[in-house]
């Protein structure tokens, strides 16, 4: 009976022993033998392994891939005492398990440290600089260009800081670092959309002012370019007239030369058909040259 008793005693030993002594390690994990608190192996090649059995030893086992974290908003103070609401994101991973071990020992318990270590950083940033640096008061290219370049500038001090510290504290690595949103607290939000109404109108206005100045420019250069081209067709006309003009009395000339009496009685009825009418009534004294042609006709002179 006593016998039959060692025997069963012995076996749930040996099972005991070959249910804990071997493990087996996973591609994506490190695993971390421990004797009573104290490491004695760091394994992170897969493979199946053996150790003492428990309690003796036991093992501790971390995720070695890329870790995901969401930092919570938090409100911030700029350099010139303004509140700023602000949520960032960052991936890490563990590189020294030992003292991610000793330091954390749970990821819980590193996202907590890590939340706390980031949000420290980004407090101490954020109030190096005013409030505008990171949200432009007016809209224009060049300010937003500049707002983007400081807050990669912040998320690149904030990576170097928060990888060192975290690098030789925690035994974690950080892969990236970044801002997520940028806001306002609710208290502020009505000044703030009132700024940026009032510097929205000052742009329009500008706008406005240099779209009447463009176009009395244009109106004034259309209207001293209309009186030049007039300017210069009045011109190119009277050349063109009395150029005419000359033509036609060299045709006159021409026509009526070695006829001059003709020419001058043609001239003289001119004159009668436009002063002369049914209505009309001269009065002329008797030398007045309008009565040559009544008083020594042509023929009479001939």
């Amino acid at each position: 009976m006593i016998n039959n008793k060692a025997t069963i005693i012995v076996s749930v030993l040996i099972a005991c022993y070959l249910t804990t002594s071997f493990y087996v390690v996973n591609e994506a994990e490190y695993s971390i033998v421990t004797r009573f608190g104290r490491t004695v192996a760091v394994h992170d090649d897969p493979g199946l392994k053996v150790k003492l059995p428990i309690p003796f030893e036991s093992v501790v086992r971390f995720d070695k891939r890329n870790m995901y974290q969401i930092i919570p908003e938090e409100e911030f103070l700029t350099s010139d005492k303004k509140n700023i609401i602000v949520s960032s994101f960052l991936t890490w991973k563990i590189i020294d398990p030992e003292k991610f071990l000793t330091a954390l020992r749970t990821r819980d318990a590193a996202e907590a440290r890590i939340e706390n270590l980031v949000k420290s950083l980004f407090g101490a940033a954020l109030g190096q600089k005013p409030f505008t640096d990171y949200i432009p008061a007016d809209i224009t290219q060049l300010e937003d260009m500049r707002a983007s370049e400081n807050i990669l500038a912040m998320e690149q001090k904030i990576f170097t800081e928060a990888s060192a510290i975290a690098s030789r504290d925690y035994g974690i690595e950080f892969s990236t670092v970044g801002v997520s949103k940028f806001n306002f607290p609710a208290q502020n939000l009505i000044s703030v959309y009132a700024r940026m109404r009032a510097e929205r109108e000052r742009i329009a206005k500008s706008y406005r002012s240099e779209g009447d100045a463009e176009a009395r420019k244009i109106l004034a250069d259309a209207s001293r370019q209309s009186a030049e081209i007039i300017s210069s067709a009045e011109a190119d006309a009277e050349i063109a007239r009395g150029e005419s003009e000359a033509e036609a009395a060299r045709i006159y000339a021409e026509a009526y030369k070695d006829r001059e009496d003709f020419y001058e009685f043609l001239r003289t009825l001119e004159v009668y058909q436009s002063i002369i009418d049914d209505d009309t009534t001269l009065i002329l004294p008797e030398d007045s040259p309008l009565l040559d042609l009544l008083t020594n006709p042509p023929l009479k002179k001939r």
